[in-house]
């Protein structure tokens, strides 16, 4: 999967037939699935000598017998999920332990008419059965429009295009800190507006306006009470793209921001950069974020730095040690007319590990971890992640935005040790197998908020095609 950025290869660039004797080998190889599936280009499939897959024939239906950059894609998604939360939101509140069954489905359609105009469509279908208490729209949408939007490419040269897109499409931007697809639940997040899309050799710029869709469990609406633009830059510094640095400013606009102090209308903005790359078996990303804007009557200075290193041997099951390292800020003193808790927005599904109980606010976090690669197709990872509290004063937040555990001033700030283990085997192309357990080792914090220890397993099949 590529860092986050989403630029249609078809769009940007064009097709041009050549005599198979002249075409490298490596363009008759369809793209791999990806999470945004509209990111993926299935115009090699031209060549029938390419296609040997069985659902090669949906993924490039001719539209033209003179042009081959006239064609449509089928696609869809069937997801088999199962999780079981005993001890749920840490056991506050009530809650019980917890297990249900989650099915997914996407069906899609994808229509190029030549280089310069592109249709797509997408609906989707989240099913939740056995959770208790009943569940919410992030889950339970038995049919909606996932996205809809129509591209238009007014320039476009052999190494250059910009790409203009209006409707209802996904973002994902570097490694998801911020602005990511939600794949764990049911219903990924999804945005209505417009995007402008450049590329050229070694960099791309996307901006963006939009409004997030609100999710309602039926045939949803944007967010009348939300917007949220952006621009995001990245440069490569090198041909093979092993070396890179991401700029970019995401600005939100937010009528009903719940934080620790309370609700209100915010206007928050986020100046961010990451550099990422990897080396004589090393690797790293690293990440700094500052926020400025207004929350109510006051003023917002918030800020987040994170490092994911580790190092990969060359031998038997390729073993990776690693580290991550991050801190994010939270609100010291809720009566000093500055906000110090730091907004994630749109992050990643398992920002910290697949049980995804703990949002990336007012949280310092240190997680050495491991990943293993039996084989070709099986990988192993897991890990300790050690979790405190950035500041006593401010709360511990669950994933939605709400306050998960209050700010009890006098207890500890060490929150728990979070310890999991993870498997993900590729069955064959199309059918992929994940499974997950978590187990927090909780502290003082939680224990004085009336919680306790928490463990979490999940097992998933996805058929894609």
């Amino acid at each position: 999967m590529r860092h986050g950025w989403f630029i249609p290869a078809l769009l940007a660039t064009p097709f041009t037939a050549r005599p198979d004797d002249l075409v490298p080998e490596s363009q008759f190889v369809p793209p791999p699935y990806r999470v945004l599936r509209f990111d993926e280009d299935y115009s090699c499939l031209s060549n029938p000598a390419s296609r040997l897959d069985a659902f090669d024939p949906l993924k490039y239906l001719p539209l033209s017998s003179n042009d081959p950059a006239w064609y449509a894609t089928l696609g869809g998604e069937l997801r088999e999920r199962f999780e079981g939360n005993y001890n749920p939101n840490f056991g506050i509140g009530g809650q019980t332990p917890d297990s249900y069954w989650l099915q997914r489905a996407t069906l899609l359609g994808d229509v190029h008419l030549g280089n310069r105009f592109r249709i797509y469509a997408e609906g989707i279908s989240g099913v939740m059965e056995g959770e208790h208490p009943p569940a919410t729209p992030v889950q339970q949408d038995p049919i909606d429009l996932q996205y809809a939007f129509a591209d238009f490419v007014p320039y476009l040269t052999d190494d250059e295009s910009l790409t203009l897109r209006g409707g209802r499409f996904g973002l994902s931007f570097g490694s998801g800190r911020l602005v990511a697809t939600r794949a764990a639940p049911n219903i990924p997040f999804r945005f209505d507006g417009a995007e402008m899309i450049y590329t050229r050799p070694l960099w791309e710029a996307t901006g963006f306006l939009t409004r997030p869709v609100e999710d309602k469990g039926g045939i949803s609406g944007n967010d009348p009470g939300t917007r949220f633009w952006g621009l995001y830059v990245t440069h490569w510094f090198d041909t093979p793209r092993d070396l890179g640095i991401d700029l970019y400013y995401l600005g939100i606009a937010n009528q009903h921001a719940t934080y620790a102090s309370g609700t209100g209308n915010e206007n928050r903005h986020s100046l961010g950069t990451r550099f990422f790359g990897s080396r004589n078996h090393w690797d790293w990303n690293g990440e700094g974020v500052v926020q400025a804007g207004t929350f109510g009557d006051e003023s917002i200075r918030a800020w987040t730095a994170a490092m994911d290193s580790g190092y990969t041997w060359d031998a038997m099951w390729q073993p990776r040690l690693g580290l991550k390292v991050g801190v994010v800020s939270g609100d010291h003193n809720a009566k000093d007319g500055t906000l110090g808790t730091f907004d994630a927005l749109y992050f990643k599904s398992g920002y910290f590990n697949d049980a995804s109980l703990i949002r990336p606010q007012n949280v310092v976090g240190v997680h050495p971890n491991f990943a293993l690669k039996p084989s070709r197709t099986v990988s192993v990872d897991g890990g300790a992640n050690w979790l405190w509290r950035y500041t006593r004063n401010d709360a511990v937040y669950a994933v939605p935005g709400y306050v998960e555990i209050p700010a009890l001033q006098n207890a500890s700030s060490y929150i728990a040790t979070a310890v999991d283990l993870n498997l993900q085997w590729q069955i064959d192309k199309h059918l992929t197998f994940g499974a997950s357990y978590v187990h927090f080792f909780t502290g003082g914090y939680v224990h004085a908020a009336g919680g306790g220890d928490v463990n979490y397993f999940s097992t998933t099949l996805t058929f894609l095609f």
